[in-house]
């Protein structure tokens, strides 16, 4: 004679009922991707030295002229720790271009871990352009403009968990600002700008944040 478990019936039946009552889970949100040094490409391949100039550690030196081996000209690497011979743990401070022993380009900084937090166009050592500030987990928390190393224009900074804009400001000529309300475009975050594939050091200055009424170059 067969005969039926009243567990095994209990145990098929809570097991439908789960099966049955069970509510689909939302597809996990995957994070941002997160632009760190690699954006750099190979370092060695980064060190390709303008004519009249050659790699001298991790930086292009000038090869002539009366301050010869001690101008900085072309591209250049601050590393974390100079001494350090394993490519995997090598970690860029910045990355940067230089003309006549200045800064001249957009000038790339990392965090410890290699991550981006900063990028900033640059004129004669000064900032001149677009300055971007990022977050560890690839999310932008303010962005400025500057003129000759005068933050002028409108600057924006979000500093809210949801994302939304925290200050807005108007700056003058001469740096100042006041507080302002900006439309819906201008207060969404744009993260793209901390999310670049490529770290272009000679990358042309982003000059649009600087009011026409002010002169935007030297």
């Amino acid at each position: 004679m067969r005969t039926f478990s009243i567990i095994g019936i209990t145990t098929c039946s809570l097991l439908t009922t789960l099966v049955a009552t069970a509510k689909p889970q939302p597809p996990t949100e995957r994070p941002p991707p997160v632009t760190t040094q690699a954006c750099l490409g190979d370092l060695n391949d980064f060190l390709r030295c303008p004519p009249g100039a050659a790699v001298d550690g991790t930086e292009c030196r000038a090869t002539s002229g009366h301050w010869a081996k001690s101008t900085r000209q072309g591209p250049a690497l601050l590393l974390r720790d100079a001494a350090e011979r394993d490519s995997t743990r090598v970690r860029v401070q910045f990355a940067s271009f230089y003309k006549d022993h200045k800064k001249t380009g957009r000038t790339f900084h990392f965090d410890a871990e290699g991550r981006l937090e900063e990028w900033s166009d640059t004129q004669a050592d000064e900032q001149h352009g677009l300055s971007v500030q990022c977050s560890p987990d690839g999310r932008v928390e303010r962005v400025a403009s500057f003129n000759r190393g005068k933050v002028v224009g409108l600057s924006r900074t979000w500093g809210n968990q949801d994302g939304t804009l925290s200050l807005a400001y108007e700056h003058g000529a001469d740096g100042r600002g006041r507080r302002v309300e900006v439309s819906a475009e201008l207060a969404r975050r744009p993260d793209e700008l901390c999310r670049p594939t490529h770290c272009d050091v000679t990358a042309r200055p982003d000059l649009s944040g600087i009011p026409a009424s002010q002169p935007s170059s030297k």
